[in-house]
């Protein structure tokens, strides 16, 4: 063998070496999370900021399958998740939000078509009485039949967080826990027993709603994007959403491939806020494992904002803030930081919600 060419195949076999360790370690890292996409409308006549045509959503689709994902039923990857069992490969569950009937029509089939389960989250009264473009008992019960598994979003689909006037804190507790358990009955008594798995309505949540529905044997899921593992609250899972602004292929890509930070605790809790409240600081603790924290960058309102990351007792610590006062209703701070050994993120969500002098929502 020529000593020239020695050099080059040794180069050659090391390159090949290293893509294979980067790729197996990739692999790990994922098998010990999960990613939740959350979708509402498939249809291109509904509200641009909470729709996805059927064709992009069958890109997402294709996308999925391409990266390797294996798609499981909500129940069976939140068991792995609880009970620190990895996955064998990457894996992803699909949502959606308020049972509109394009799901019936434009996702169900592509969803049938690949054998691929999902979860619909839905308010019993629209369903009862047929509001607008909700889907029927009967086509929620041929979903059912092919995978699906329906769940609770409330039963009338309010501002679970509003007071009404004069409502003290118990009387709120009462009767959105009445709210809750009603849906809940709803849905069995039109489709047989089933989890206790609920989706907040519009995303909002505080500790007290937290604590409720943890007090009545819930799992939630909410609205900030981020995936889940074994260090995750159960009582305000992440879901990527993947509708409106979020539909775009490419940086779907990047939320597909990211990595759940091991979170030891954070800072805020989740409240109410005021609109015209400086923006609060938020300190995350981790893990400092595989993760380079000198490039972790927090956002706000989908622009960098000042953000710290250090590491103490061998805790990460990131701090961030936004230099301002919080957007009226919901936003968010998420926070990244990249992988040292794959090409992946680390992501992290904190969601707000403010209110204006009115004490108004925002839907």
């Amino acid at each position: 063998m020529s000593t020239t060419l020695l050099p080059l195949i040794t180069f050659f076999y090391c390159l090949v070496f290293s893509l294979s360790a980067l790729s197996n370690t990739n692999t790990i890292l994922h098998q010990n999370q999960v990613i939740i996409l959350q979708y509402h409308h498939v249809s291109e006549t509904t509200p641009a900021s909470t729709s996805i045509a059927p064709e992009k959503f069958i890109e997402h689709l294709e996308l999925v399958a391409q990266l390797g994902f294996d798609v499981k039923p909500l129940d069976q990857v939140l068991e792995h998740i609880k009970t620190n069992t990895p996955f064998k490969q990457k894996t992803l569950a699909i949502t959606f939000d308020d049972g509109y009937d394009s799901i019936y029509h434009a996702a169900f089939p592509e969803l049938k078509k690949r054998q691929w389960p999902f979860t619909v989250f839905i308010s019993p009264r629209a369903t009862d009485k047929q509001h607008g473009d909700t889907m029927t008992w009967d086509q929620l019960r041929e979903m059912e039949q092919h995978g699906a598994i329906i769940a609770n979003h409330s039963y009338e689909h309010l501002h679970l967080l509003e007071r009404i006037d004069g409502e003290d804190d118990a009387q709120w507790q009462q009767r959105i826990r009445k709210d809750i358990t009603m849906a809940q009955i709803r849905l069995e008594e039109a489709l047989g027993p089933r989890l206790k798995l609920f989706a907040y309505p519009y995303g909002e949540f505080d500790e007290a709603l937290k604590n409720l529905l943890k007090a009545e044997g819930y799992i939630a899921f909410s609205q900030q994007s981020g995936g889940v593992n074994q260090f995750s609250d159960f009582q305000s899972l992440p879901r990527f959403p993947a509708s409106g602004i979020y539909a775009n292929t490419n940086t779907l890509k990047t939320k597909l491939n990211s990595l759940v930070f091991d979170v030891i605790r954070y800072s805020p809790n989740h409240q109410v806020r005021s609109d015209q409240e400086i923006a609060p600081k938020l300190t995350l603790v981790s893990d400092p494992k595989d993760i380079h924290y000198q490039q972790a960058q927090c956002y706000y309102g989908g622009q960098a904002i000042p953000t710290q990351a250090s590491i103490a007792n061998s805790e990460l610590i990131i701090e961030t803030q936004y230099e301002g006062t919080l957007h009226t209703g919901r936003s968010r701070y998420n926070c990244t930081a990249p992988s040292k050994s794959s090409r992946s993120y680390y992501w992290f969500s904190m969601p707000f919600i403010a209110l204006n002098e009115k004490n108004e929502w925002k839907d």
